[in-house]
């Protein structure tokens, strides 16, 4: 069971061609079960999402056709390479609120945990801090209105951080099952069995940044053993142990240019130990290994 304080894998930002939503090869959706998404209110990005069985979810997010050059530069992600895994994020142990007050009361005592987690990796000098939690939200075709709170990363002189190299924060305000619906019938099924996400490696461009993030990550999670060359760490998610062994976080240096990797855990025993994915362009492909939900070397 997570201690109040122990992160959680929130969800995965995966950045895709735009075709990719309006007309997806057959290889992209033949992977999972995608749940509606929709347009973002600063007009520049559309998302699509994947709820997975243990509570996380995958955005695959795309720039709009005919986005302003400047604007689409000026986003976090705008530099990002489609086909990649641009960004991740954690978030706290949480459970439903049946009233708005409570929900309030709730993220409260959330907010105040955070805290704690934002001055203990301020105080390990690692040389990234986290920002203050700034409320966003956005209201679904339904009415329903979704709050939450996100904070980011950054170097402790002020300067940007490699989106992806340590995680962003992500707390609900309303309940979570209204912003991420994954025990709605159905949505959690997709055809390679993924219940939710095994390994997340994190491949810096320079060891210095390896360094860095190394010294975030041993501030708010516990190491993992493991045979692999780098160094690991665990990672639950929201309902993580109902349906998988737990997750691992891999640090490494990168040997070309800074990325993420994303594996995930299936219960279809015959994708065991494969990759699938597919072709994004004529430079790059994406794809994802599968490993055991159970017992698996992840």
């Amino acid at each position: 069971m997570s201690s109040p304080t122990t992160p959680l894998v929130d969800h995965i930002v995966i950045l895709i061609p735009y075709s990719f939503l309006s007309a997806p090869p057959s290889w992209f959706s033949d992977l999972f079960h995608f749940y509606p998404g929709g347009r973002h209110s600063d007009g520049l990005t559309e998302n699509t999402l994947v709820l997975l069985a243990d509570g996380s979810y995958l955005e695959f997010i795309a720039f709009v056709p005919g986005v302003d050059p400047e604007k689409r530069a000026a986003h976090q992600w705008g530099k990002k390479k489609e086909g990649t895994v641009v960004d991740w994020a954690v978030t706290l142990p949480s459970s439903s609120s049946p009233s708005s007050a409570e929900e309030e009361a709730r993220f409260l005592e959330q907010e105040k945990q955070f805290h704690e987690i934002q001055k203990r990796v301020r105080d390990a000098n690692a040389g990234i801090v986290y920002g203050d939690l700034r409320r966003g939200g956005r209201t679904r075709p339904d009415g329903e209105v979704l709050k939450w709170a996100v904070a980011f990363p950054k170097h402790d002189d002020g300067g940007p951080v490699e989106p992806g190299t340590v995680p962003f924060w992500c707390l609900d305000v309303t309940a979570r099952d209204l912003r991420v619906p994954y025990t709605n019938p159905g949505v959690t099924k997709h055809p390679i069995g993924a219940v939710g996400v095994a390994k997340v490696e994190v491949l810096p461009e320079k060891q210095k940044a390896v360094e860095s993030a190394g010294g975030v990550y041993d501030t708010i999670l516990d190491t993992e053993e493991t045979a692999e060359i780098g160094k690991s760490w665990k990672i639950g998610s929201p309902v993580g142990e109902k349906v998988h062994s737990g997750g691992v976080i891999r640090l490494d240096a990168s040997d070309g240019l800074a990325r993420v990797n994303i594996s995930f855990f299936t219960d279809d025993p015959g994708l065991v130990g494969k990759s699938v994915g597919g072709e994004v362009d004529e430079d790059h492909t994406l794809t994802f290994h599968l490993v055991a939900a159970f017992d698996g070397k992840v």
